[in-house]
């Protein structure tokens, strides 16, 4: 992980501007905030068309539920057209809607909607990576899954219950 490790204020030439933080996103318009450790600073709109798209790209990533065939710019395609607004419309849509779609015909629709049910058979730990929870990486649902075993004990589990698993903290 980078870190600032040293100021060398002997190579500034005096011509460095302040850097102004922005209070309101680029993609929506909507305030943004700094994180309670101060460290990130994000939108505060969950339907934020960047955020829901990167959800969406990471959420169909291979590490995640490994989507083959959904990547950046058919998902662009989907948020622009309004197939998909969230994770769940992924396995909603049908091959004849995403056939009209540009650049893409019916053998790749009837591709992706069968990458798209394939993904369900990818299991809990993967779920958990994808839906991207702030703090929880691949390993943390990895731990998750394994210490739950099912989506609905891990939803009923308390803050106690969580932190009782080895390796997941407080956070």
């Amino acid at each position: 992980i980078p870190q600032v490790v040293e100021v060398k204020t002997q190579m500034r030439t005096g011509n460095e501007k302040v850097f102004h933080f922005p209070t309101d996103c680029p993609a929506c318009g909507d305030p943004v905030e700094r994180d309670e450790g101060g460290i990130y600073i994000r939108c505060v709109n969950p339907d934020c068309p960047a955020q829901v798209q990167t959800r969406l790209e990471f959420f169909a990533h291979r590490s995640a539920m490994d989507i083959e065939g959904l990547g950046p710019a058919i998902i662009k395609q989907l948020y622009e057209t309004g197939l998909v607004r969230q994770i769940p419309d992924l396995y909603r849509m049908k091959v004849e809607q995403l056939a009209d779609l540009e650049r893409m015909g019916k053998k790749s629709a009837t591709n992706l909607v069968q990458a798209i049910e394939a993904s369900k058979s990818r299991g809990l730990s993967r779920l958990l990576a994808g839906i991207g929870i702030r703090h929880i990486g691949t390993r943390g649902a990895e731990l998750l899954a394994q210490h739950f075993g099912s989506i609905e004990k891990l939803m009923d589990a308390s803050a106690e219950e969580l932190a009782e698993v080895p390796e997941v903290g407080p956070v």
